[in-house]
């Protein structure tokens, strides 16, 4: 889940009144009594035009399967054979099925068109759909009907909640005697703010009635309650927060609850199956549920009994609790003792943009420097820790990371990343269905070491992989309409290893996984440095096993993994023959092992030839022009890493040419695998990161204004004359303009790129004119000469230098207040001056672009009946296993080869490279076992088309 601006719809109840600034837009129902049948019919009407139609976006096929589809999503129980039906559920389902049906059935169609038949049937299904939750549904079920029906779909299906405004009958309210009614209602409509945005029209009158009648729920939901014992006079956070310290004040002879409510979160509940086996928590089964009773009486948590596992998650009062009242290691700190320490400790935070650990010096680390400080994990750091810790981390740092990867490639990043502080630690970051692992590079065996220890971490296994994700027998991961039984799939298809019988159930799977895990990371330790050529080879098939493993069960219950590898010394690296061929060599055995088509692994599809094996596979049916896909996507960030792309590419390539005979020569069926080698820092790739931000933020900028965004930091983020930038410093710019802004413009974004550290802003100029360029930029007013040279940190002969370079910058302009002169900057504007789009393309840009490709080849020798390759380099293979194998050259369709840029290793940055200590790995980086046979004609060069704004045509 990626990191998003506030919206301005949410789900939850809100109170609208005249001194709130909340529109009453939406459904609005008037005249809404305590009598839930007098407006939940006419609310549940005016929805279903809405309802019908995003199911008529969301369908894929006929009304019953696509309905049996929602319920899958909404109520998983439902098909549970072992559980009756609850009178909720059996109205759910009924609903689920009637709307679906009047969706997509009956549409628009005018009533006087249908038989009678039809028309009873739509008045029924009409009937069932508005009707559900009242008590007069199909089987009479109360408000838990309305939750797993209307409330649970659209919670699914809407991308924004829809907008319920709900006018109080004052006079009914103010009038009903019978309380009861009251508090139905009432949680009426806070079930319907599980799924909605509700906004509530109340006059004062009723507001105060409200309060007085029903203080608990006003006070949750609309925050009317107020207590007579409080002072006017007393901060309504200190109250909060003492209430907090009521609550867990207690709790310090109960280390095991005070752990469950520090690993428990406001924004997203957790199950209790997933808490039994979080690692951080330590709890038995049978005590955690007793603990949360406990914690929910103190109202620190809420929970949700609704579907066929409770979940828990805190409240308000609960995360105040863990915020203010426990420290790192759950041990409780009274408020006032937390509030003394921050008065006498200055804050390490420059700006609200920026959060980090206290530094030595009172300085703030920039976000790469935050990374960088891994602490020791000989003491009391952990080898894999979280990437996103919102005690520590800066924020957004997960979507820094993540847009930047292309999805099923390999992309290449130019950056200057400083050396962990102990190479050996790896991060985890875990968002929505997205998870991160970042590390540095440090050979072969130690690499695939860590990505192993990160993927099947404690951290990972108690909050990614967990029993609610995967199921208690892995069920979750059974594909709709398979044939064959989950553990078949795993093992044949997948091809999960150590998963034996008597590892089915995830209890035993993890046990068994950690301690290969274990095992396998000890092994890593003795042979980093180790010459023993055949240790290390098993080692790494060992390695490569475990990880596949691993990305396939992430694949399979659809999160999508990406690897950020750092090498922080590139230049270093690629002036040892040796370490640049374990680089490559890695990156070309890895990446192909991560392969999955459908519910079968890639690998064992194109690459396995031992019989062995062989016959451990699943039957696959392979579509006509099918291609796989990577369970793992690649980001290797260095100085000067998209130097090394045609050394990347040439030993990819060689790797994907190992096909198994079979495939080879057309005798068996498989798919293709592609994986293409991006450069993450030119044109294309800068405008598809703006374009990802965009969507994920749903900022409106037009395509005119994107493509000046992308000239703009190309610019701003580019040695000169190079027309390329860093990803990484163009996210961290237009999310730090997204805080200001929800459509920033293009000298917001430039005045948010001037936050970032000197080297990383404008490095076509020198330092000094790069300082004072960003200090004018940051500038509210026009700055003089001593203004600037205060503000700026540089000396005055510095500014008397460099001044002419800071002029003659197109934003820049001189004016005059008071009879003396100052600097400003002006807003961007298109001027004659402005290149055009393909003057910011890189000089080999009308050449394709490499794409690595493994096929079964037409196999008819070369001539005339030979079918033409197409413009993607796939061709007809209709009768491809009727035909002997030919070679194809390089470059499809001729005898043209690809333009090889030179690698440059010098370093052009005014940073120098971080000293990265580098272990030389010479040992062998060995496929499995197989032999390997080369048949030069399963891998080539595919064009991508440039269009004119810079992108490639897919």
């Amino acid at each position: 889940m990626r990191t998003r601006q506030p919206a301005a719809r949410k789900r939850g109840v809100r109170l609208v009144s005249h001194t709130t600034e909340i529109s009453t837009a939406g459904i609005t129902c008037p005249g809404v009594s305590p009598r839930l049948t007098e407006w939940i019919p006419a609310l549940l009407a005016d929805l279903r035009p809405h309802t019908e139609q995003t199911i008529r976006e969301y369908a894929t096929a006929d009304p019953w399967h696509t309905s049996s589809q929602l319920l899958d999503e909404i109520l998983p129980a439902w098909q549970d054979t072992d559980t009756p039906w609850t009178d909720d559920i059996a109205e759910a389902v009924a609903y689920t099925r009637a709307i679906t049906t009047l969706a997509l059935t009956y549409r628009d169609e005018p009533t006087g068109t249908r038989s009678k038949y039809h028309q009873q049937r739509h008045a029924d299904l009409t009937d069932t759909v508005t009707s559900i939750g009242t008590g007069r549904g199909p089987v009479n079920a109360d408000l838990g009907a309305l939750a797993k029906g209307p409330v649970a779909l659209h919670r699914e299906l809407d991308a924004h909640p829809t907008t319920f405004t709900l006018l109080l009958d004052g006079d009914a309210w103010t009038s009903l005697t019978d309380r009861r009614t009251g508090v139905r209602a009432l949680a009426a409509i806070a079930v319907l703010a599980d799924g909605f945005d509700v906004r509530v029209v109340a006059s004062p009158r009723v507001q105060r009635h409200l309060s007085k009648r029903y203080p608990d729920w006003t006070e949750c939901h609309l925050d009317l309650t107020v207590s007579r014992d409080r002072s006017p006079h007393t901060n309504h956070a200190t109250r909060t927060v003492e209430s907090a310290w009521k609550a867990i004040w207690d709790l310090d002879t109960e280390p095991g609850k005070r752990r469950l409510l520090g690993n428990l979160d406001a924004e997203y509940a957790r199950s209790y199956r997933d808490l039994t086996t979080d690692h951080a928590i330590d709890v038995a089964e049978g005590t955690i549920s007793r603990y949360v009773l406990d914690l929910e009486a103190r109202e620190l948590v809420t929970v949700d009994r609704r579907g066929k596992h409770n979940t828990v998650q805190l409240t308000d009062r609960g995360e105040l609790a863990v915020q203010a009242c426990l420290d790192d290691t759950y041990e409780l700190v009274h408020p006032d003792q937390r509030r003394l320490k921050e008065s006498l400790t200055a804050t390490p935070h420059r700006s609200t943009s920026t959060v980090s650990p206290h530094r030595a010096g009172g300085e703030t680390p920039t976000i790469d420097e935050w990374v960088a400080t891994t602490g020791d994990p000989d003491e009391d750091a952990d080898y894999v820790q979280w990437l996103t810790d919102p005690k520590n981390a800066p924020p957004q740092l997960h979507e820094r990371f993540g847009t930047v990867a292309h999805d099923d490639a390999i992309t290449l990043v130019d950056d200057h990343p400083h050396s962990f502080d102990d190479g050996r630690v790896a991060y985890l970051s875990h968002a929505d269905d997205e998870t991160l692992v970042v590390l540095q590079w440090g050979g072969p065996v130690a690499t695939l070491g860590r990505l192993a220890g990160a993927l099947l971490s404690e951290k990972a296994l108690s909050n990614i992989l967990t029993p609610s994700r995967l199921g208690r027998e892995f069920e979750a991961i059974d594909a709709p309409g398979q044939a064959y039984p989950t553990a078949r799939i795993l093992r044949r298809g997948h091809q999960v290893g150590w998963y034996s019988d008597d590892e089915t159930t995830y209890d035993a799977w993890r046990e068994r996984i950690t301690t290969v895990r274990d095992r396998l990371l000890a092994r890593v330790a003795e042979l980093t440095h180790s010459n023993d050529t055949a240790a290390r080879a098993n080692l790494l098939r060992d390695l490569h096993g475990l990880i596949a493993s691993a990305t396939q069960l992430y694949h399979a219950v659809g999160i999508d993994l990406t690897t950020t590898l750092r090498v922080p010394d590139t230049d270093a690296l690629a002036r040892n023959t040796t370490q640049l061929q374990n680089l490559c060599g890695f990156l070309a055995k890895t990446a192909p092992k991560q392969s999955v088509y459908g519910i079968h692994s890639g690998y064992r599809m194109l690459f396995e030839d031992r019989p062995a094996k062989l016959c451990r596979r699943l039957p696959a049916d392979t579509d006509r022009d099918a291609t796989m896909d990577l369970t793992m996507s690649w980001v290797v960030a260095g100085p000067t890493i998209t130097a090394l792309r045609d050394e990347i590419t040439t030993a990819l390539s060689a790797e994907l040419t190992t096909v198994r005979e079979a495939i080879a020569d057309g005798t068996e069926h498989a798919p293709t695998l592609e994986i293409p080698v991006v450069d993450g820092t030119t044109y294309p790739a800068i405008r598809r990161v703006i374009d990802e931000v965009a969507m994920t933020h749903d900022v409106q900028w037009t395509p005119r204004e994107r493509q000046r965004l992308v000239r703009r930091c190309l610019r701003s983020f580019g040695p000169a004359d190079t027309h390329t930038a860093c990803p990484y410093d163009v996210v961290v710019s237009l999310l730090r303009a997204l805080n200001e802004s929800r459509t920033p413009t293009l000298a917001a974004v430039e005045r948010a790129a001037a936050t970032l550290p000197p080297e990383r802003f404008r490095p076509d100029l020198t330092p000094t004119a790069t300082k004072l360029y960003a200090t004018l930029l940051r500038a509210d007013l026009p700055l003089g000469r001593s203004e600037l040279i205060e503000r700026a940190g540089i000396s005055a002969s510095s500014y008397d230098r460099r001044l002419s370079d800071v002029r003659d910058l197109d934003r820049v302009t001189p004016v005059q207040q008071g009879g003396h002169r100052r600097w400003d900057t002006t807003d961007p504007t298109p001027h004659q001056k402005t290149p055009p789009v393909t003057a910011w393309l890189p000089p080999d840009s009308d050449q394709p672009a490499p794409l690595l490709v493994t096929y079964r080849h037409p196999t008819t020798p070369a001539g005339p009946n030979t079918p033409a390759l197409d413009r993607t380099g796939r061709a007809d293979r209709s009768g491809w296993d009727k035909r002997p194998p030919i070679s194809i050259p390089t470059e499809p369709g001729g005898d043209a080869t690809l333009t090889i840029r030179s690698m440059t290793t010098t370093n052009q940055s005014r940073q120098p490279n971080s000293d990265a200590h580098q272990h030389s790995d010479a040992g062998d980086h060995p496929t499995d076992t197989m032999e390997s046979t080369t048949h030069p004609t399963t891998a080539v060069a595919t064009p991508q088309t440039t269009l004119p704004d810079g992108g490639e045509q897919q």
